[in-house]
């Protein structure tokens, strides 16, 4: 009995010691909205004719979530066909080699614009491709948590490899309007959002599952990571 009693006191430890865990990405990287802007850690992404935000600020935010959704495949089963480099104001996408790697030759996009809002030609492609890239492994982590578990789906869609997110482009300026740019990322946001709370649950599953084994107090998915093959 007493053995019975020590190992419910255990398990009832883990479980909270668990969801301690659980909102660790929410206190990183808190994901909200400022009226028609989606924030991440205080940081806008848009832009409105009404209201500037200065590129340096957008920046910033698509840094934040690059590190957010590197940090979420490094901790989870989940891994993508995009490599994330998150560089703060200048992160960038880049596509791996066959072996998986990014070395010197490897194609990389910036995930940044100029402070001055003029993209030149070279470099609006660079930033388009990047976002596309960016909402592309968005989409593979919300198909990838989808065949895991049948009833999660991200609220808004993404569809053409990356290219819209519930049939808004995310890509800036040309017949996008700076309003519908805008809630396109702020969609994204949302996307990105629930996709951290999925990676709560797992980690928190994982860490109780392996109490309950007797394994330890952590999990490192290294090991179980399966790859995922996305159109490019």
């Amino acid at each position: 009995q007493r053995a019975s009693v020590k190992s419910l006191a255990e398990h009832c430890t883990t479980q909270l010691e668990a969801t301690s865990q659980m909102n660790a990405a929410n206190d990183c990287f808190y994901i909200w909205h400022a009226g028609p802007f989606g924030t991440i850690n205080g940081f806008r992404l848009g832009r409105l004719p009404v209201e500037t935000v200065e590129w340096h600020e957008i920046n910033a935010a698509l840094g934040q979530v690059a590190l957010l959704l590197e940090t979420i495949e490094n901790e989870t089963p989940l891994q993508l066909s995009l490599t994330l480099l998150p560089l703060g104001s200048y992160s960038q996408v880049a596509i791996p080699n066959s072996q998986g790697k990014v070395d010197e030759k490897s194609k990389r996009f910036n995930l940044y614009a100029s402070d001055g809002g003029v993209l030149s030609f070279g470099q609006k492609g660079s930033f388009h491709k990047a976002l596309e890239y960016l909402l592309q492994i968005i989409g593979e982590a919300g198909n990838y948590i989808s065949e895991q578990d049948p009833a999660f789906r991200l609220p808004y869609a993404v569809s053409e490899g990356g290219r819209y997110i519930n049939n808004i482009p995310i890509t800036y300026g040309g017949s996008n309007s700076d309003e519908l740019w805008t809630r396109a990322l702020k969609f994204m946001l949302t996307d990105v959002k629930w996709i951290v709370a999925w990676a709560a649950k797992i980690r928190a599953e994982g860490r109780i599952g392996l109490a309950l084994r007797g394994g330890g107090h952590d999990l490192h998915p290294g090991n179980r990571r399966q790859h995922l093959s996305a159109p490019r």
